[in-house]
C-alpha cells in the first residue's frame, strides 16, 4: 500500500500554509502501513575485475550495452564480456581523468576529462579529440569539460568547470557563452554540472553557483544566459536535475533540500514529504526517472534511512513512500548514485552495481540470500499464526510474515514438518530423530524410539518424509528404510525390511489398503494385507505422489509426472514436451481446477480442465529456478515453495495473472565482437558490431579461425540457453549459457547464421537473430583460381602432346632417314653382289659354281630381309592398309615358291587407319612366324587367315594337321612359339593357340 503525503513547499518568497494537524497524525503511521518490496535488487553479474575498481559513472547506448567509468579507466560491458579502454588502448582515450560520459543517437560515446573531450565513434572505432575553433590544435588547455549533453537536433555540448559553454562544430569546440561574466569574481568555480534540452529550444544548465540557466536556442543563434535561482542557492551546486515534460523539473540543493521549479511561471518551491522534511537537505538526494510521470528518491541520511523509498509524481503533485527491503549483504551499505539509464534503474551501493526492476506482485520472496545459498527443506503455515521453515541455513525458524521478525527455533535440519494437532508439530530431522514442537511454548521435544518387537535393528536418525496414518501412528521414511512409529508409545516397526532396508524412502500415500512408497528406484506398493512389495514405476526416483481428484499425480526424475488411476495404471504422461519446465518434478501442490509442478529448472502451473501450463522460472522473479524435493506447502490458495535458496510465496486465486499473463522479457540479441586469427595479421577483434547498420559479416581470406561474441546487456541473459545454426536446413546446436560461437577452417561461401535464446523452460525468449555471414575465399579456393589450374593443366597436357609429337616426328624423319640409307646403299651393294654371283655361276665354271649359287642365294635373302626391316622401319609404312598389303605380298610369294593353298579374309575398313610401328612390326612377324609353322606342320590342306579389324586388330591363323603329328600336343612349332608370345606381350596383345579335332588355331588380339 502506497502511503500520500502532504508536502511542505516554499515558495521563492515565502512559505505556503500547511497543515500541522495531518502532518503530526500521518508521521505516526506511516511506518505502520507502507507496503515493503514495491522493487527487487539484481546484481548485474559484473565480471571479478570491477570488485577493486569504483565505478563513477554508467551510460547505455543506442545497442543497449553498458558503459562504466572506473578509477582505472573506461569500460564496456555487454553481458558477458568487458572491454578496457585507456591511454594505450585501441583506440586510445587520452583523459587521464574522466568526469562526464554521453551516449548520443548518432552511435558515438563522447568523453569529457579535465583535459578536453573526445568523440569516439563506435561505428569506425575510432576516436577523435576536439579542438579549440580558435586554435584548431589538439589539447585544450584552458577547457575543463565538466559535462556533456545533446539537444535535440543531435548537436553536442560541452559544459567547463570554469562556466564556459561550447558547441561542438566539425571536431571542434565553438564558445558559445561564458557564465562567469555576471558574477565576474564572486565565485572560484563556475562549474557546469548538467546540460540538456529537455524542450524544444531551450537548452538548460545546472551549476556550481547554485543557479539553473537557461540558453534559448534559435536556428543555431543562442540567445544571452537567463539565471534562475534562491538567493539561498547561492555557492551551492546544483548537480542532480529532472525535466518532466509539463514543464517543471525536480532538483536536489545541498544543504537546502529538494525543490520544484516550474519554468513556465519561473517559480521554485520546496518539497518535503511530512515523515522526511529534511530529505535532500543534510545528506544526499539521488532521485531517476520512473515511468512517465514519477521520480524515485533515495537518501543516505541515517534518520530517514535508504530503506524507505520516496516516489514524486508530477501530474498528482504528491510524494508517496515505500519501504525497500534489502538483502541481508547490502543493508550496510551506502548509495554511492542512482541513475536511470535507457529505462534500467542502476544503483552503486559501496561500489556494488544492481539493478532495480519493479518486484512481480505475484510472488512474495522471503529468506533469499545472493551470499549464503539458503535452501529450503521444509515449509508449514500455522492457521492465523507463525510461518515454520525448515533450511540449511537458518536451522528451524518460525517468521512472522506481518512484520518479517524472525526467531531461531532450534539447530535442527528439519527435513519434513507435519502438523499433528491444534498446537503440535511432528519434526522429522537429518541425524537427530523425531521431535514433538509445541507452538504456544516454543519446546523442542525429542522421540526416543524403542522397537516394538524384540530383534529389531536400531531406528535411523536421518530422516525424511512424514504421512499420518489413522490417529496414532505415521509413516515415517528414512535414509535407510520405512518405519511405522507411534509417537505416542514411541515405538516403531520397520516395513519389508528385508527389500527396503537400504533404500532412501523420498514420499508415501495411502491407497486402498495399499501404500505406494517414492524411492530412488520408482514407485514401490506395498500391500498392507498380503504383506507384499512390488515396484510399479521402476528404472526412475519418484519424488513426490498427490492425490488429485480420483486420480494420483507422480513426479519423478527424468520422466515428468506420471497420471495413475487408483489400480495404478498410467493413464497420461505431462513432460517437457508437452510444455514442463523441467522433466525432474520434486514437488507437487493441487488446489481446485490448478496443480503446481516444481522441477529443477522453474515452476508449472497446469489448469487440469484446458491443460493450459503456465511457466516461471527466475526471470519470472523466482528466488531460483531449482526447487527442493517436497519443500511445498498450501494453505488453501496460498501456496508456499521452497527453493535452493530461499522461499517463495504466491496465490492461485489470481488465475488471471497466473495463466493468461505473460511477462515482458527484453532479451535483446546482437553481435558484440568478431574476433579473426590471420596467418599474415595475427589476432584481431572487432567490437563495432552492435552500432553497424549493416550486421553482415564478413571473413577475409586467408582466416584459419574465428569467433562470433554475442549478447546484450539484460537482466534476463543468465538465465538463458543458446543455440545457433548456419542456414535453416541444419539442426540447432546448443552453446549452453556461452556467448561466443567459435569456428575453425569453415568453408568458404554464403550463409545465414541464427542466434536463439532459450528461457529456462525451453521456450524460445524474444526473436531469432539472423546475421549474413560470408566467409571469403582464399586465392587457392576461388574459382579463377580452379579455372588457372584446369587451364595450367590442359597446357601441360598439350605440352607433354607436342613434346611427344615433336619426338614421334623426329624418330619418324629418322627411321626413314635409316631406311633410305639402308635400301639406297646396303641394298644396291646386296643387288650388285647377287647379279655378280648370278652372272658367274651362269658360266658355269668348273668346280666353282655350286658355291657362287650359294652366295646368290645368301645375297638374295639378305635383300629380301632388308626390304622387311626397311618396310618396318620407315614410318611412310605406318597404316594398317600398308600392312595389310604387306602381309598380302607375303602370302602371294609363299604360295608361288611353296605351291601353298590359302584363304585371306579381311573383315572391317582400313584404308585410313593408322597403326604404331612396334604393332606393324611384330604383327607381321608373327604373322610370317605363323604361316610358316602351318606349312611346316601342316597336312598340305587350306590354311585360314582372318584379319579381323572392326574393333581391335585380331589375327587367326588355322591350319589341319594330321593325327600322328606329335607336334600338335600343344603346341605348333618349337622356339618360334615363344618368340610369338614375347612379341605379342611387346604390343600389348594375348597370343592363344588350341588344337581341337585336328585343326590348330592361332590367335593374336590386340586391343
Amino acid at each position: 500500500m502506497k502511503v500520500h503525503l502532504p508536502l511542505l513547499r516554499m515558495a521563492s518568497i515565502r512559505w505556503k500554509a500547511p497543515l500541522i494537524v495531518s502532518l503530526i497524525c500521518l508521521c505516526g503511521v506511516v511506518a505502520a502501513i507502507a507496503q515493503e518490496n514495491g522493487f527487487l535488487f539484481r546484481d548485474i553479474g559484473l565480471p571479478a575485475e570491477f570488485d577493486d575498481r569504483i565505478i563513477t559513472l554508467t551510460e547505455k547506448d543506442q545497442a543497449g550495452l553498458l558503459w562504466f567509468v572506473t578509477n582505472d579507466g573506461l569500460y564496456r560491458y555487454d553481458g558477458s564480456e568487458t572491454i578496457r579502454f585507456d591511454r594505450n588502448s585501441d583506440p586510445a582515450i587520452p583523459h587521464s581523468t574522466i568526469t562526464d560520459i554521453l551516449a548520443d543517437r548518432g552511435d558515438n560515446l563522447w568523453i569529457a576529462g579535465l583535459d578536453g573531450l573526445t568523440r569516439f565513434d563506435l561505428k569506425t572505432w575510432n576516436a577523435v579529440r576536439m579542438k579549440t575553433g580558435a586554435v584548431k590544435q589538439p589539447g585544450l588547455s584552458e577547457a575543463n569539460i565538466q559535462s556533456i549533453g545533446e539537444g535535440i537536433d543531435g548537436r553536442i555540448y560541452a559544459g567547463t568547470r570554469d562556466g564556459k559553454l561550447y558547441q561542438v562544430v566539425d571536431d571542434s569546440l565553438a564558445l558559445i557563452t561564458d557564465i562567469t561574466e555576471q558574477f565576474r569574481g564572486q565565485f572560484r568555480l563556475a562549474a557546469i554540472y548538467t546540460i540538456m534540452e529537455p524542450y524544444p529550444g531551450e537548452l538548460w544548465m545546472t551549476t556550481e553557483i547554485g543557479k539553473m540557466i537557461r540558453v534559448r536556442v534559435n536556428e543555431g543563434r543562442f540567445s544571452p544566459p537567463e539565471y534562475f535561482g534562491l538567493p539561498e542557492f547561492e555557492g551551492w551546486g546544483i548537480r542532480d536535475v529532472y525535466f518532466h515534460p509539463s514543464g517543471r523539473c525536480l532538483f536536489n540543493v545541498p544543504q537546502h533540500g529538494l525543490y520544484v521549479f516550474d519554468t513556465h511561471s519561473e517559480t521554485m518551491e520546496r518539497l518535503s514529504p511530512a515523515v522526511a522534511s529534511d530529505l535532500g537537505k543534510n545528506g544526499v538526494a539521488f532521485f531517476a526517472p520512473f515511468k512517465a510521470d514519477s521520480v524515485l528518491i533515495f537518501t543516505n541520511r541515517a534518520d530517514i534511512g535508504k530503506e524507505k523509498l520516496f516516489v514524486y509524481d508530477f501530474i498528482k503533485d504528491t510524494i508517496t513512500m515505500r519501504l525497500i527491503s534489502y538483502p541481508e549483504y547490502m543493508r550496510d551499505n551506502h548509495i554511492d548514485w542512482f541513475e536511470n539509464k535507457g529505462n534500467t534503474l542502476l544503483m552503486s551501493l559501496n561500489n556494488l552495481i544492481v539493478q532495480l526492476v519493479p518486484a512481480n506482485q505475484l510472488f512474495k520472496t522471503m529468506l533469499t540470500d545472493a551470499v549464503a545459498i539458503n535452501s529450503i527443506r521444509s515449509i508449514y503455515k500455522h492457521p492465523g499464526g507463525r510461518l515454520y521453515i525448515g533450511s540449511y541455513k537458518d536451522r528451524f525458524v518460525s517468521i512472522d510474515e506481518k512484520t518479517g521478525e524472525k526467531i531461531a527455533e532450534s539447530n535442527q535440519f528439519v527435513y519434513d514438518i507435519h502438523h499433528w494437532n491444534a498446537d503440535t508439530l511432528l519434526l522429522s530431522t537429518e541425524g537427530d530423530g523425531l521431535f514433538w514442537f509445541e507452538m504456544n511454548k516454543r519446546k523442542l521435544t525429542p522421540l526416543v524410539l524403542r522397537p516394538a518387537r524384540s530383534g529389531l535393528h536400531p531406528p535411523q536418525t536421518y530422516m525424511t518424509t512424514l504421512t499420518r496414518t489413522g490417529r496414532e501412528s505415521v509413516w515415517v521414511g528414512t535414509y535407510t528404510g520405512l518405519l511405522l512409529v507411534n509417537p505416542y508409545t514411541q515405538t516403531y516397526e520397520p516395513v519389508k525390511d528385508d527389500i527396503l532396508a537400504q533404500t532412501k524412502i523420498l514420499c508415501t500415500v495411502e491407497n486402498n489398503g495399499k501404500l505406494w512408497i517414492g524411492t530412488p528406484a520408482g514407485l514401490a506398493e506395498w500391500n498392507m494385507d498380503t504383506d507384499t512389495l512390488h515396484y510399479r514405476i521402476s528404472g526412475s526416483p519418484v519424488y513426490c505422489i498427490i492425490r488429485v481428484g480420483t486420480e494420483f499425480w507422480v513426479g519423478t526424475e527424468g520422466k515428468g509426472i506420471f497420471i495413475l488411476d487408483r489400480d495404478g495404471r498410467i493413464q497420461d504422461t505431462i513432460d517437457n514436451s508437452g510444455g514442463l519446465t523441467n522433466n525432474t518434478v520434486y514437488g507437487l501442490v493441487a488446489e481446485g481446477r490448478q496443480v503446481v509442478a516444481t522441477t529443477q529448472n522453474g515452476m508449472s502451473i497446469i489448469d487440469r480442465q484446458t491443460n493450459r501450463i503456465r511457466n516461471y522460472s527466475r526471470l519470472d522473479q523466482l528466488p531460483a529456478s531449482e526447487f527442493n524435493h517436497r519443500a511445498v506447502f498450501h494453505a488453501g490458495d496460498t501456496v508456499y515453495l521452497g527453493t535452493i535458496n530461499g522461499l517463495v510465496r504466491f496465490s492461485l486465486n489470481d488465475e488471471t495473472a497466473l495463466l493468461n499473463a505473460a511477462p515482458s522479457k527484453d532479451i535483446p540479441l546482437t553481435v558484440t565482437r568478431l574476433t579473426t586469427e590471420h596467418s599474415g595479421t595475427g589476432t584481431q577483434r572487432h567490437y563495432a558490431f552492435p552500432y553497424l547498420k549493416e550486421n553482415a559479416i564478413v571473413v577475409e581470406p586467408g582466416t584459419r579461425y574465428f569467433s562470433i561474441g554475442f549478447g546484450g546487456w539484460s537482466e534476463y541473459a543468465r538465465g538463458l540457453q543458446y543455440f545457433y545454426r548456419l542456414d535453416n536446413q541444419t539442426d540447432w546446436y546448443p552453446l549452453g549459457s556461452r556467448q561466443e560461437i567459435a569456428f575453425v577452417e569453415t568453408p568458404p561461401g554464403d550463409y545465414q547464421l541464427e542466434l536463439m535464446a532459450r528461457l529456462p523452460d525451453g521456450q524460445q525468449a524474444g526473436a531469432t537473430l539472423q546475421v549474413p555471414l560470408t566467409v571469403k575465399p582464399a586465392f587457392h579456393q576461388t574459382v579463377w583460381f580452379k579455372v588457372l589450374v584446369l587451364l595450367a593443366i590442359a597446357l601441360l597436357i598439350w605440352s607433354v602432346f607436342r613434346y611427344r609429337e615433336h619426338v614421334l616426328q623426329k624418330e619418324k624423319k629418322m627411321r626413314v632417314k635409316i631406311a633410305s640409307d639402308l635400301h639406297d646403299e646396303v641394298g644396291s651393294s646386296l643387288t650388285r653382289i647377287y647379279f655378280q654371283a648370278d652372272s658367274l655361276s651362269a658360266k658355269q665354271y668348273p668346280g666353282d659354281g655350286r658355291q657362287l649359287q650359294q652366295i646368290a642365294d645368301t645375297s638374295k635373302e639378305a635383300l629380301l630381309t632388308m626390304s622387311d626391316m626397311v618396310w618396318s622401319i620407315d614410318s611412310r609404312f605406318d597404316t594398317v592398309k600398308d600392312l595389310v598389303i604387306r602381309m598380302k605380298d607375303y602370302v602371294y610369294k609363299l604360295r608361288e615358291e611353296l605351291d601353298a593353298v590359302y584363304r585371306f579374309d579381311i573383315h572391317g575398313s582400313y584404308t585410313s587407319r593408322p597403326v604404331s610401328q612396334i604393332i606393324r612390326q611384330n604383327l607381321f612377324l608373327i604373322f610370317k612366324e605363323a604361316l610358316t609353322n602351318a606349312i611346316k606342320y601342316g597336312d598340305g590342306s587350306e590354311i585360314t587367315i582372318e584379319l579381323d579389324l572392326e574393333h581391335s586388330i585380331q589375327l587367326r591363323v588355322s591350319n589341319r594337321y594330321s593325327a600322328g603329328n606329335s607336334h600338335m600336343a600343344d603346341r605348333q612349332g618349337g622356339r618360334g612359339m615363344q618368340s610369338m608370345q614375347q612379341r605379342a606381350a611387346k604390343m600389348g596383345g594375348r597370343l592363344s593357340c588350341t588344337a581341337e579335332e585336328g585343326v590348330f588355331r592361332l590367335t593374336l588380339v590386340i586391343a
